[in-house]
């Protein structure tokens, strides 16, 4: 099965060509207008300049959860919470992704992720709100066609019209699409057809009411329709992993 991966790469020289764009987000989605301040972007611009983009929302002081396939594990990444990146970072923090994320090792489910969660953990406390971590099994509970609200600062348009509508939060409604065997054991399989997410939005939140259900991971669609598919952290290795990383100051890295 080929995946699409939902971290935004758009090379690029500076952060300036974030705020430079046209302010979009979320395929057919609304305008945040603050309705999720807990929910943020993180980014990070390798040493050839290059920038990528994820997602993600503060769960406590010093923890932004987010996805593992966003970044290389230990880069100093750059978190923003305004309704846009235009209004600049607001903190910053160490990218630590679950040690056992292994990309296309999902219980035998050829290309696809086992795992997709990571935590950067900040230099500073983040202030309230926090989104709300799930009950283990949360998402086995769920109802049939059950509405969760997914957030992320990704792609308005479809890739195929990309013009670099990226970089403003936004929200859309979509529902569990009911699931069976090993895939649904790991993600929740959400309707895109009327809205979803898509590139720059891994590691956004899907909520059920103030709960975390889910983060979004990938794909199989290059144009993010159908359906999409968002990491569970209702599960035990996924909840043990976001108890481990200590809800304090990262260290600062080493010097040059």
């Amino acid at each position: 099965m080929k995946r699409l991966l939902f971290a935004a790469a758009v090379v690029s020289a500076a952060l300036g060509a974030f705020a430079a764009a046209p302010a979009n987000a979320i395929l057919d989605g609304k305008p945040d207008n603050g309705a999720h301040p807990m929910v943020g972007a993180a980014f990070w611009q390798d040493r050839e300049g290059n920038n990528y983009l994820c997602s993600g929302t503060k769960i406590s002081e010093f923890r932004f959860l987010t996805a593992a396939h966003c970044f290389p594990p230990g880069v100093e990444v750059l978190l923003f919470f305004g309704d846009s990146l235009a209004a600049g970072p607001s903190m910053a923090g160490i990218f630590r992704p679950y040690d056992g994320w292994c990309p296309g090792c999902s219980g035998g489910v050829p290309g696809i992720d086992k795992d997709d969660v990571a935590i950067v953990q900040t230099f500073g406390p983040m202030p309230e709100p926090y989104g709300e971590l799930p009950e283990l099994g949360f998402n086995d509970r769920l109802g049939k066609r059950q509405k969760v609200v997914s957030v992320g600062y990704g792609l308005q348009v479809r890739p195929k019209d990309f013009a670099g509508q990226i970089g403003e939060r936004r929200w859309v409604e979509q529902s569990v699409v009911p699931g069976h065997g090993v895939l649904s054991r790991e993600y929740l399989k959400l309707s895109a057809a009327q809205g979803g997410v898509c590139a720059g939005d891994s590691g956004g939140p899907s909520f059920v009411g103030d709960t975390i259900a889910a983060i979004t991971s990938f794909s199989v669609n290059p144009n993010c329709a159908g359906v999409t598919y968002s990491q569970r952290i209702d599960i035990p290795s996924m909840l043990g992993f976001i108890s481990s990383v200590p809800n304090a100051p990262a260290a600062p890295p080493p010097g040059p």
